[in-house]
């Protein structure tokens, strides 16, 4: 019998262990501002009406290059239309674990337009970098962009986090 106890000791140590690091993955909410810089209807039905629509949008906020792109049903659509390109509106952004084994976020709301995400969305996607110039002798030769999110930009918008 004490053989056994002790073999499940390390067993309920490691569940324990498991349970507490899944308690740092919560999934937190945030609000913002995005400027819209694009707008085009994906698909229509037989009459024309939008079914898809992406909409393009960068973090104006936030430091460097954040530009994002998500597309949404008919619903969605249909509301878009009430906003204009160069347009800033906000967006309620949910920053949660995936369940690929990283933290990601989705946008679930642009100005009063519910946009529900849809598991495994190929079309939406976004590009998050930093961008630099690149200057040799005073004169801008070239720029560099990092593609990893740092502390300046995760301090300002943390949902850029991965």
């Amino acid at each position: 019998m004490k053989a056994r106890r002790t073999k499940m000791v390390p067993l309920l140590g490691t569940f324990a262990l498991l349970a507490l690091a899944d308690c740092s993955r919560k999934t937190r909410w945030f609000d913002t501002q995005v400027e819209i810089s694009r707008m085009d209807v994906v698909q229509r039905d037989a009459k024309g009406k939008a079914l898809t629509k992406d909409v393009e949008f960068s973090y104006k906020d936030c430091p460097g290059v954040q530009v994002e792109v998500v597309r949404g049903g008919a619903e969605f659509a249909e509301c878009m239309d009430r906003y204009k390109i160069g347009e800033k509106v906000a967006v309620k952004i949910e920053y949660h674990w995936d369940a690929a084994g990283y933290w990601d976020w989705d946008i679930h709301a642009m100005g009063v337009c519910k946009r529900p995400p849809e598991y495994g969305d190929e079309a939406s996607f976004d590009t998050v970098q930093e961008c630099e110039d690149v200057v040799s002798n005073g004169a801008k030769v070239g720029f560099h962009c990092n593609r990893l999110p740092q502390k300046h930009l995760l301090q300002k918008c943390p949902w850029f986090g991965r």
